[in-house]
């Protein structure tokens, strides 16, 4: 079923790139070319093809050109690369490797030998070079190009910034216009001052997607925690109590809630403080056919009133500026908000993920004594390259003292878990007795 929906998008998007006059992707056999984004040079590298089909770029030639040493033995079939201090190893056909600075092991699509070359995908250049080079790599697959270096994470968000504020703000619903468009009857200081910063507004998906599938059922349940390892996420005022810590608490709670319904299956995307890739989580997501993923963060604001719980569901166009951003600090350099086939694709799931972040969040607003500020949509990565639906829920104001010691309280941690379990499970039960579904997809 997944494959002919791909298969579907993918003519959609071909027939809308011809509309609209977008020159298509060099053909399959054009070369990459290598360089940096801001210095002169490049140069172009063939491409391998093993005998499936699949793409690969010449290790040694990518070596050469971004100055890096390559190690390779062939009997232990291990290989190390360095660049400066940076250093790295891995082994054929092996879907992991380790850096030497911070140590750590993190997974990748195998290095092979293909055509009497050490080769690697795209997908793995990215990660390779980046972690030698410690610079943003990306494989530009419209342009056949592998770029090395971008701009500031704070450039990015003024860009976004700049171009949201050009975008209409969603309509309100009947029950935002008939309650104000206010969280609660009376804001609180805090919260009139959260409004002038931007207001907050129901989401609402601003195209009508394609139909779902009719067979639909909720049996694998991804639960992702935010961060983990050397990335911390958001910190307390004193620095010492971190999101990555909130996030795996709450998500461990949310997953043993779950797995009491024989029916489920719960999977996480890490269960111990180690670092993980966001292509990593959704990778993850969809090798385990996930019906249902739920991301799990912690918000962060500069000023330190800012108080409120928030969940998200995926939109290329985000709901205002502050979703706008808040996409930007987790996607870090994975801002790529053209991708148009990946947005073409989540359209699918956008009812239904907008209804799972209805329900998750009516239970946190009837259960925990917590400002719970609208659905919000943003172009969140791990949101759009998940093939289910899928939300994201920002569970406390990390940055506020008051919500921090709600967040170090596990009485609080298991409320919010129970209100995210039990919404997901109203999800459930309310896509199943609406008579879509004939017989279990699996």
């Amino acid at each position: 079923m997944r494959l002919k929906t791909k298969a579907r998008l993918a003519a959609w998007a071909a027939l809308l790139l011809g509309t609209l006059g977008v020159l298509s992707p060099l053909g399959a056999d054009a070369p990459v070319t290598l360089l940096y984004a801001n210095q002169a040079g490049a140069v172009p590298v063939p491409i391998l093809h093993d005998i499936s089909g699949k793409a690969y770029l010449p290790l040694m030639d990518l070596a050469r050109f971004y100055g890096i040493q390559v190690q390779f033995d062939s009997q232990t079939r291990k290989m190390t690369l360095s660049k400066d201090k940076a250093q790295v190893q891995l082994i054929l056909s092996q879907p992991f490797f380790e850096v030497n600075n911070p140590p750590g092991s993190y997974p990748l699509e195998p290095a092979e030998i293909v055509s009497g070359q050490l080769a690697v995908s795209p997908e793995a250049a990215e990660d390779l070079m980046g972690a030698l080079l410690n610079l943003d790599v990306r494989y530009l697959a419209d342009q056949n190009q592998l770029v090395v270096g971008s701009v500031k994470k704070e450039e990015i968000q003024q860009e976004i910034q700049d171009q949201t504020q050009s975008l209409p703000s969603p309509p309100p619903t009947p029950e935002a216009a008939a309650d104000g468009g206010g969280a609660s009857a009376t804001p609180t200081e805090e919260e009139e001052n959260d409004a002038q910063a931007e207001p907050l507004t129901t989401a609402r998906p601003e195209e009508e997607a394609p139909p779902e599938k009719e067979d639909y059922h909720v049996r694998r349940i991804i639960i992702d925690p935010g961060h983990g390892g050397k990335d911390s996420g958001a910190k307390g005022i004193d620095g010492l109590y971190c999101e990555k810590q909130a996030t795996l608490d709450i998500a461990q709670r949310v997953a043993g809630i779950l797995s009491r319904d024989p029916q489920l299956k719960v999977y996480m995307t890490r269960t111990d403080d180690y670092f993980i890739t966001l292509k990593y989580r959704t990778e993850f997501a969809n090798l385990h056919q996930g019906d249902v993923f739920v991301s799990i963060h912690c918000n962060a604001n500069p000023h330190s009133k800012t108080t409120g719980t928030e969940t998200y569901f995926y939109s290329a166009r985000p709901s205002n500026k502050l979703a706008a951003v808040a996409a930007v600090d987790e996607n870090g350099f994975n801002n790529d908000l053209t991708n148009l086939f990946a947005d073409l694709h989540q359209r699918i799931f956008s009812r239904r993920s907008q209804s799972l972040a209805e329900e998750v969040d009516r239970r946190i607003r009837d259960r925990l004594d917590q400002h719970i500020r609208r659905i919000q949509h943003a172009p969140f990565y791990v949101l759009r390259q998940v093939d289910m639906p899928s939300i994201l829920v920002e569970t406390a104001f990390i940055s506020n003292p008051k919500e921090e010691r709600k967040l170090e309280d596990p009485q609080w941690r298991q409320k919010i878990a129970q209100s995210i379990a039990d919404g997901i499970l109203s999800f459930r039960d309310k896509v199943e007795k609406k008579g879509e579904n004939q017989e279990a997809r699996r």
